[in-house]
């Protein structure tokens, strides 16, 4: 894991320390070393977390003739039957690092060397002989990668704060991506909260040449032939497929672990992991007292250790934590991802860095097996043919009467929509366009952006069933730039590699060609999901209630953090020109009476309040 930068300047008017700027900005994310490149028109920048070839694995990587050159973020888990295969062809390779296959593959296959290639990734490629700048994030978009173009120059680099420390944009903020956020937690690719960087996609090429402007194109693979065969057969291939995953991403040179919470999914991944492994896992886990085993996870997470068998450490966060956490988080995390476990997690990252580089997680089992209330909506509406528009309003009119009725207003969204992308998308969001309004006033291009993005990646699984679509549109739209997105900055922020087994891409290939009613069915989340891990954990373990990665904000909301949130948004702060204060305040209001449920807007409105205060107003963040 690292941090990378580069910097497309056929000109040479982006100043002289720009790239060396870049290094700076992304040092924490690679505190084991850093290098600057300069190769004709470009810089490349690069900070290092060394897991593999740690003596040797030293960045910029390049081809034997050097005329390709390469800086890397991220692990290729195939690397190893890539290197064998690429030097039977030829090809010779200068260290053991996994990322210097990316340097042949590109050479050997161009462009689609991505499609060759099973990891987390984001990289940047110079091709001397093309004089062509070409950047890749991976299937999932576990790895993120921004981008800003002038003219003709072209910046990327794995975090905002490196395009705005280089001096190359500012930290302006970007309206119809404030309403994207307002309505689903975070910012879809392409945009970003800043006006003017954008965010590479999930499974996209980023392709710069010196006389043209940048092109992106999308490497999504729609999902193969539908898989048949009955339950006990897909349940025994998914647990083999998990372990085959658990036991690529345990790949390192350093110390690794996982996070275990209180839940079937961390769980299984440590469970494959002790499977495939000699040695006993060291496991992470946080709580917070005075919550229950529902919320403070740690004694349901060292029950699983001690049935597992692992090496077990906790910590815990208090309410009186949260906003100090908040603050430092957020200055990282950049994008806010309406997550409320991102303090937790950056708190979580810095314990577990104390004795490991890397860990491995449970995220990314939800999206694909339908563990959401969503996902329950969806395969109870199944069988229904789409109610004609007509019905729209008084669907919609249903979702508004009921706000503290989760599941009627999910349904209602469905019954309600225009159109099954639509529909779906209604599904996922936590506001609706009334609120927005009220709040900011804005809507119409972000939702036909929304739309129009979520048109395009359904296009994937044409014919499919709501269910089907909803799993995938989850996965491909919803998890990289939010869950993933935390995961990386909250993790990399302590010098930490944070890996998604659940998200590995031979595994996925095969997850996806299971038809989503072989996956989830009414009142059963998860159904093959938990006959699968059911073959690697005792029924104590796998009959537990889901445990997601939460915190108890709700309850706070109600207290200080509600207090907070009308602080925060008074006519008189900063914030004004952007929410109207009374509107913010009547949120707080209905929530602490308990007359709706604003919980999530809340959240995304204090997470907006430190964005704006990092970024905008340019305050001194906590030091993480």
């Amino acid at each position: 894991m690292c941090g990378i930068g580069a910097i497309l300047d056929p000109a040479g008017t982006s100043g002289q320390h720009a790239a060396e700027r870049m290094v700076e900005a992304l040092r924490h994310r690679g505190p084991d070393g850093e290098a600057l490149r300069r190769t004709g028109p470009v810089a490349l920048a690069h900070t290092r977390l060394a897991i593999i070839d740690v003596a040797g694995g030293d960045q910029p990587l390049d081809s034997e003739d050097g005329r390709v050159t390469a800086i890397v973020n991220g692990e290729i888990y195939n690397h190893r039957a890539l290197r064998a295969g690429l030097e039977e062809k030829g090809h010779r390779w200068a260290t053991n690092s996994d990322s210097e296959v990316i340097v042949h593959a590109y050479e050997e296959y161009g462009t689609d060397c991505v499609r060759h290639l099973n990891g987390i990734f984001a990289f940047v490629v110079w091709d001397e002989a093309r004089q062509r700048l070409v950047a890749a994030r991976d299937h999932f978009g576990v790895k993120p990668l921004y981008w800003w173009t002038h003219g003709r120059r072209v910046a990327v680099a794995s975090e905002v704060g490196a395009l705005l420390k280089a001096g190359l944009a500012k930290p302006e903020v970007d309206r119809t991506a404030l309403d994207h956020y307002l309505a689903c937690r975070f910012v879809p690719a392409p945009r970003t909260l800043f006006r003017g960087i954008n965010k590479l996609g999930a499974a996209e090429l980023l392709v710069a040449e010196a006389d043209s402007a940048p092109r992106v194109e999308s490497w999504r693979a729609a999902p193969g032939t539908p898989i048949v065969a009955d339950d006990d057969e897909l349940a025994a291939q998914l647990a083999e497929h998990y372990a085959d995953a658990v036991e690529r991403q345990m790949m390192s040179d350093v110390p690794y672990g996982a996070f275990l919470s209180g839940g079937v999914d961390s769980a299984a991944v440590v469970a494959a992991m002790k499977l495939r492994s000699n040695a006993p896992p060291t496991t992470f886990t946080i709580g917070f007292p005075g919550h229950g085993d529902v919320l403070d996870e740690r004694r349901p997470a060292a029950e699983t250790a001690r049935i597992v068998g692992t090496d077990h450490r906790d910590t815990v966060m208090h309410e009186t934590d949260f906003l100090t956490e908040l603050a430092r988080c957020v200055p990282r995390l950049e994008e806010p991802c309406g997550i409320p476990s991102a303090p937790a997690l950056l708190q979580l990252s810095r314990f577990a860095a104390q004795d490991v580089k890397v860990v491995l997680a449970g995220q990314g089992a939800d999206e694909p097996h339908g563990g959401y209330g969503r996902h329950q909506a969806a395969a109870l509406l199944r069988p229904l043919k789409l109610v004609p528009a007509a019905a729209a309003t008084p669907a919609a009119a249903l979702a508004r009467a009921l706000p503290r009725a989760a599941a009627a207003r999910r349904v209602a969204h469905l019954l309600g929509g225009r159109g099954g992308a639509e529909r779906l998308l209604r599904l996922m969001e936590i506001t609706d366009a009334a609120t927005r309004t009220m709040l900011v006033g804005l809507g119409a291009e972000a939702e036909q952006e929304r739309l129009a993005a979520a048109r395009g990646i359904l296009a994937d699984v044409p014919g499919r069933g709501l269910l089907d679509q909803a799993l995938y549109l989850d996965t491909h739209m919803f998890l990289p730039d939010g869950i993933l997105l935390c995961n990386d900055k909250m993790s990399m922020a302590a010098g930490l590699e944070l890996r998604v087994p659940f998200l590995d891409i031979e595994l996925m290939r095969f997850v996806e060609r299971i038809p989503a009613s072989r996956r989830v069915r009414p009142r059963q989340p998860k159904r093959l999901h938990r006959r699968a891990v059911a073959r690697l954990l005792p029924p104590q373990v796998v009959n537990r209630k889901k445990h997601g990665f939460s915190t108890p904000y709700d309850d706070w909301l109600r207290a200080s953090l509600g207090r907070e949130v009308e602080r925060r948004y008074a006519p008189s702060s900063p914030l004004a020109d952007l929410i109207q204060p009374a509107a913010a305040a009547r949120l707080v209001d209905e929530h602490r009476r308990g007359r709706a449920d604003h919980k999530s807007i809340l959240f995304c409105l204090l997470e907006l309040s430190e964005w704006h205060a990092a970024f905008v107003e340019a305050r001194e963040p906590v030091a993480a």
